[in-house]
Parts: C-alpha cells; structure tokens; sequence
C-alpha cells in the first residue's frame, strides 16, 4: 500500500510514527496520524484543521489528557520494555538480524510463523520485532480508496479524509469474532469510542461533518 501515497502524505504517516514514539505510546493510530497532518509537509490538509480550530500543540495536549484518562487503546504488557530491563535491545537484535538476512527477514518470518497452525506453534502473537500495531491502518486504506476514486496516488488530503471517515466509526464497530478473537491474542484491549474522535469533539468537531466539507473543498479544488 505504501506506493499508493504521494511523497508528502509518507511524511505524514512518518511523522505519525514519531509521534506516537514521542508520546510513549505502544500503537499508532487515527489519532497519531491527525498529529503528522499539523505538521508543516500536509499542505491543504493542515490548513483546513487550522481553519476549523486545531493545531499541533493543542492536539497534543488534547492527546496526552486522553491518555491520562486511560482512553487510549491498552496492552496488557511492553515485552520490548521488559527485554531492556535485562539488557536486550530490541532494536539492536532487529539491525543484526536485517544486516545477516535482508531488510525483509524478520517481517516476512513473522508473516510465516503467523500462518502456522496453533499446532505448530503459529498463530497471530505479536512479538517484540513486530513493531508498533498500526491501528490506523482502516484508515489508511480508505484514504487509498477516496484517491482512487478520485484518479489520484492519495496525498495528505486523502489522509485526512480516511482518518475522519474511520474516526465516525466506533472501535470494532467492522470486527467480527475473528478479528475481536485477533485483538486479545495480541493482548490488546479498545475503548467505545477512538482517541481520534475524543480530540476532535474536543474541539466541538464532529467528524462526519468535517469530512462531508472537506469532501466539498476538494471537489471545488482546481
């Protein structure tokens, strides 16, 4: 999917990456991607959330009383957290593997060992190596589906209108008994409704509403 977005918009989806590493969190979600469009690289999509009353700093600090009210998707532990207090790296042990392997050893042996029959030790476990769960992935995917709707590869606009459609929806409101049965597994557990939209109503944004007038500027849009 990563080609199908325009040089501008993987800097937003970067600096989502950043952000939520700023932030302590152990995810990436709508929430995080909503910061990377406040930066400077979003162009048109950074000027309509000013316009209608967000910046960076008030996101995060909107961000942050979430997370302090526990309304933020939870794990029940940081295995990576716990490989450091006994002196593991991480992210070391992922550089050696890569070096030895190839840039794609380690995703492409998690993808395999997920694939296994439970009898043979598979199944889907996240590991340390698996990085960050990309939660925001929905709405990546429905950005890519608005741009191509549009004839276009999906830029920070496009972002900004997947993360507002997904963000209307509440969590696990496209989950079915697999996909809730995946989220355990991983031992992760959702609130009712998401960060992303918690920040925005913050504002008084209501999200279906925004994404309705941006889906208008964007038709106007030379």
């Amino acid at each position: 999917m990563w080609d199908r977005f325009t040089p501008e918009a993987r800097r937003v989806i970067v600096a989502a990456q950043n952000e939520a590493e700023e932030l302590g969190h152990g995810y990436i979600g709508d929430e995080h991607v909503l910061l990377g469009l406040l930066g400077d690289d979003a162009g048109s999509a950074q000027r309509f959330l000013r316009e209608h009353g967000l910046d960076l700093a008030a996101a995060r600090t909107d961000l942050l009383r979430l997370t302090a009210a526990g309304r933020i998707p939870q794990s029940r532990g940081d295995d990576a957290a716990t490989l450091r207090a006994v002196g593991i790296d991480v992210g070391q042990v992922e550089r050696q593997l890569k070096a030895a392997f190839g840039p794609d050893a380690v995703g492409e042996a998690v993808w395999r060992a997920s694939r296994r029959p439970w009898w043979r030790g598979g199944g889907r476990r996240r590991n340390p190596l698996c990085g960050k769960p990309f939660l925001a992935k929905p709405a990546l995917a429905l950005a890519v589906e608005y741009a191509d709707s549009r004839g276009h590869d999906a830029g920070p606009e496009h972002l900004l209108y997947g993360v507002l459609q997904d963000a209307a929806d509440p969590f696990g409101a496209g989950l079915g008994r697999r996909g809730r049965k995946h989220l355990a597994q991983l031992g992760w557990s959702i609130g009712a409704s998401k960060p992303a939209a918690a920040l925005l109503a913050a504002h008084g944004l209501d999200p279906g509403r925004l994404r309705a007038q941006l889906s208008a500027d964007l038709g106007s849009a030379p």
